[in-house]
């Protein structure tokens, strides 16, 4: 007796750690699943557009019941269907075709940009079951008896092990093989080392599944590490699966972060997707700068597009009207006229006395201000946006200044131009201090008196006439 309750103790001890890293499993794969009908895929011929039509079923029923007005219809990326559905984009435009096909899946393209609108057509849906079954039509209710036996009981499909696997079918198959774990369980069916029985045959009536498809649905899962297969050696033997719960947990973890770590904020917007001069370079802007058009164009320099930054004030009036001079030490100076000292900007030095681009609108130049606000050189980097802006590498400004300061910050900052702008600029200062000098400095007088004229004139000749 005492070796029995043992037996019992450890046998319990089993089902127990079982459970819990089921248990752990389904924690992991959250609510991510789709309703999968076996009879769908034996009416469309494809358990891959059985799958779609499953999801989009779901679409339709939620967008009816809460935005009525939109008809069923709603639209989804290949991304999402990815995500939701497991499929490729090539398994995506097959499963569409049929469904197409058979009139049962209805899309539009509509808006701007344009976008992929789906749509099941219920009635049809109903109709193709009805034929199929040889029963009699009856219009589509999601609470009619008759619809729901002939659409049967679904198969839940959970979205991570197609991820895992990098195959709906193979994810597809593995969900099967979880449930009938989960129910193998419950009457403890399930040996020590959790190996439990799974016939092809009853995957092959329940899913609907090729012989092919079946075997690489297989191939997939023990390829990956998700599950292990044994035959047992006896004379009708059955085929033994394994599902891989302590390590499956921490994959399916894994591929639902990767899933959603990239953010559509920490994209890089390109709104300019090559340049004149280096075709292979994009000019990018953070996707945090909102950006705005207010005109298509300058009339002052018709080639660059007008843009700025959501924060900085801009009016049309201040484009198409003549404005004051954009540096207070140029104020009374004449055109071809600079400072006269070059500004290297220390750490500490001016915003309002720095030497920004003659390009700059007036409002950028503001905004231009406070993207420069403690940066270590900031006329260099304004320097560098000069030289960019004059051989037309640059269409936004403002964005392109962020990300010379966000370059300089990070210390990968390598000026191209700045030092050639530094250098035009003083030797244009240069001449206009020697055109100062030359108005400034006074002329040598010269002589009116005629008397001394004279006296001058003859003591040069006597001098020649005394030496003669």
């Amino acid at each position: 007796m005492p070796h029995a309750y043992a037996i019992a103790a450890k046998s319990s001890q089993v089902n127990e750690n079982l459970a819990q890293g089921v248990k752990d499993l389904l924690s992991a794969l959250g609510s991510r699943y789709v309703a999968y009908y076996p009879s769908l895929a034996e009416l469309t011929g494809s358990p891959k557009a059985a799958l779609m039509l499953g999801h989009a079923m779901f679409m339709t029923r939620v967008v009816l019941d809460k935005q009525p007005n939109r008809g069923g219809w709603f639209w989804k990326t290949s991304k999402e269907w990815k995500q939701v559905a497991g499929l490729s984009i090539r398994e995506i435009e097959t499963s569409r075709k049929v469904l197409l096909k058979d009139g049962i899946l209805q899309e539009s393209r509509r808006g701007m940009p344009a976008k992929l609108w789906f749509r099941v057509d219920l009635d049809h849906l109903a109709l193709r079951l009805c034929q199929y079954a040889n029963t009699t039509y009856r219009p589509w209710s999601w609470e009619d008896r008759v619809l729901k036996t002939l659409l049967g009981k679904p198969v839940m499909f959970y979205a991570p092990f197609a991820w895992a696997a990098d195959s709906a079918l193979a994810g597809l198959y593995m969900s099967s093989l979880f449930n009938r774990l989960r129910q193998t369980l419950s009457r403890n069916e399930v040996d020590e080392a959790g190996w439990f029985s799974s016939p092809t045959s009853q995957s092959l009536i329940h899913l609907h599944f090729g012989r092919r498809m079946l075997m690489n649905a297989r191939a997939k899962l023990i390829e990956s590490g998700m599950m292990e297969e044994v035959r047992e050696s006896r004379m009708q033997s059955q085929l033994l699966s394994r599902i891989m719960l302590k390590t499956l947990p921490a994959k399916i973890c894994l591929e639902a972060n990767e899933f959603h770590s990239l953010s559509e904020s920490n994209k890089l917007d390109c709104r300019n997707p090559t340049n004149k001069s280096c075709s292979k370079r994009v000019t990018r802007v953070a996707g945090t700068v909102k950006q705005e058009l207010p005109e298509p164009q300058v009339n002052s320099s018709p080639f660059r597009e007008t843009s700025s930054a959501e924060t900085a004030t801009h009016s049309n009036k201040e484009i198409n009207t003549p404005y004051h001079p954009l540096h207070n030490s140029l104020e009374g100076v004449g055109v071809f006229d600079f400072p006269k000292t070059i500004r290297t900007a220390p750490a500490s030095a001016d915003l309002e006395n720095l030497i920004y681009p003659d390009k700059l609108l007036p409002g950028e130049k503001q905004t231009a201000r406070q993207i420069l606000h403690g940066s270590s050189n900031p006329q260099i980097i304004l320097d560098e946006l000069a030289g960019q802006m004059q051989d037309g590498h640059v269409k936004n400004a403002i964005g392109y200044l962020r990300t010379l300061k966000t370059r300089q910050q990070a210390g990968a900052f390598e000026p191209e131009y700045a030092h050639r702008v530094e250098a035009d600029r003083k030797r244009r200062q240069e001449i206009l201090e020697q055109r100062k000098r030359l108005t400034v400095e006074p002329q040598t007088p010269v002589a009116t008196n005629r008397d001394s004229a004279r006296i001058k004139l003859t003591e040069l000749r006597q001098s020649i006439w005394g030496k003669k």
